[in-house]
């Protein structure tokens, strides 16, 4: 396979906004680790910063599975961690993931969705409500058939916690479904909505409505 244009952007690659204090220095040593071979050490610390949603770790950490380079090549991982990329808003991550997916198999993508949903769903539990956003899309996006009622439901809570460009997402999805779908969804989110905010508005005043 041609991983030209899959390269790992080492160099002048900018950090992710929602980078944690600790870790422009981290990145700094992944990224200095890689340029000197030291591809295991490179993967070890990539990974930590991608699971703490570094968005530029994420893509570096994906190109390297589909490489497999300091890691067992692994094309359900790299696509994992391309689609987290992107959803973190890294650009560069639409062209690899539209390049991983050239094919992949139906049967990596169930792999790769099932994945998605579940990391995301705990991260959700665990907090963070970035990952909402991600969810929707992992519904509309990768789910076969796609289920855009269930992607409303994500996106009216994401929009409702008031994430970059949710309510644009609901938005558009909202005019594809019949009444019936939107007031279903509506009311799923209303009630998950409660649930996020029972368990997390202490931590997050200025956004849940609900009292906790």
């Amino acid at each position: 396979m041609n991983w030209k244009g899959a390269h790992i952007l080492v160099l002048g690659a900018a950090l992710s906004a929602a980078a944690q204090p600790a870790q422009p220095n981290a990145f700094a040593e992944a990224v200095q680790a890689a340029r000197e071979g030291q591809a295991a050490q490179a993967v070890r610390m990539f990974r930590t910063l991608a699971q703490d949603r570094n968005g530029e770790a994420q893509y570096n950490l994906a190109v390297l599975y589909a490489r497999g380079t300091g890691v067992p090549q692994s094309a359900e991982m790299a696509l994992y961690w391309a689609w987290r990329a992107r959803f973190s808003g890294v650009k560069k991550a639409k062209m690899l993931t539209s390049y991983l997916m050239r094919g992949a198999t139906p049967d990596l993508m169930k792999k790769v969705q099932k994945r998605l949903s579940e990391d995301l769903i705990q991260s959700i539990n665990d907090g963070h409500k970035e990952a909402m956003l991600a969810l929707g899309r992992v519904y509309l996006e990768l789910t076969d058939p796609a289920d855009p009622e269930l992607a409303l439901v994500w996106f009216t809570i994401a929009a409702a916690l008031q994430q970059p460009h949710a309510s644009t997402w609901r938005d558009v999805v909202a005019r594809k479904l019949d009444q019936e779908q939107r007031l279903t969804a509506q009311e799923r989110a209303a009630n998950l909505y409660q649930q996020w905010c029972d368990g997390h508005g202490l931590d997050h005043p200025d956004l849940c409505s609900y009292n906790s």
